[in-house]
């Protein structure tokens, strides 16, 4: 008997211990939202929205209509862009996007500049090549968009196989 009465709570803190990395708190933004555990750290600017496992482990999302992107061209936003963040000229990507490297503080990050005939999306990682922390992970596998259109566009663009 004395040895069930240690055991319940043993298993329920271990439950508590396991459910502890899945907690995650949904944040909304102008066209999509996500789920970000609390291992990792969101900033919001100039409607790009960074989440970061560590300083030099992160990602930026963000999503922008034809008219907030000033009606520009994926290769004209991908170049503003890339002057902006002092990065290489864009070249263009198999999937009909662009892409260029620029630095994110002092770390090198990819680029990837992708629309259709509604939005544009722009989408910058460490180029670390490194395996992300589950926690990043789960961020970003948590992207949906708002609506069911910009949600179709995120599935085509970050999801595709």
């Amino acid at each position: 008997m004395l040895n069930r009465f240690f055991l319940l709570p043993l298993f329920c803190l271990s439950l508590l211990a396991l459910s502890c990395p899945a907690l995650a708190k949904e944040m909304k933004f102008a066209h999509f939202s996500m789920d970000v555990p609390a291992a990792c750290t969101v900033q919001e600017r100039e409607g790009k929205v960074t989440v970061r496992a560590t300083p030099e482990i992160f990602f930026t999302i963000a999503v922008f209509t034809r008219g907030e992107a000033g009606n520009l061209s994926d290769k004209d936003f991908a170049a503003r862009l890339a002057q902006q963040l002092k990065g290489s000229a864009p070249i263009a990507t198999e999937d009909g996007g662009w892409s260029f490297t620029a630095k994110a503080g002092t770390v090198a990050a990819n680029v990837d500049v992708i629309g259709d005939a509604d939005y544009v999306m722009m989408f910058m990682s460490d180029a670390g090549d490194k395996e992300w922390p589950e926690a990043l992970q789960a961020a970003y596998d948590s992207i949906k968009g708002n609506n069911a259109k910009v949600d179709d566009f995120l599935q085509k663009t970050l999801f595709a196989e």
